[in-house]
């Protein structure tokens, strides 16, 4: 066997034995946003529902920049 065929080999097992890590660690670990979070999440859900319900397009971000230089203190 070559060198290269065994580092790919390595490589596939290594990478195997990380991703069964991810997924026995996402089933063991259980998360919950904190009411802080819920609360945010909250006025996010609001100012979406502001502003038509629709996410913004890049034309929509500029139109409310507010790094144009000395034109944003002005």
């Amino acid at each position: 066997m070559s060198t290269a065929l065994i580092g790919f080999i390595l490589f596939i097992v290594v990478a195997l034995v990380g991703w069964g890590i991810a997924e026995l660690k996402n089933k063991a670990i259980h998360f919950e946003h904190s009411e802080a979070e819920a609360e945010g999440e909250k006025e996010m859900e609001e100012h979406f529902m502001q502003h038509g319900g629709h996410e913004q397009d890049l034309k929509d971000l500029l139109k409310h920049n507010s790094t144009n230089g000395y034109n944003a203190v002005g």
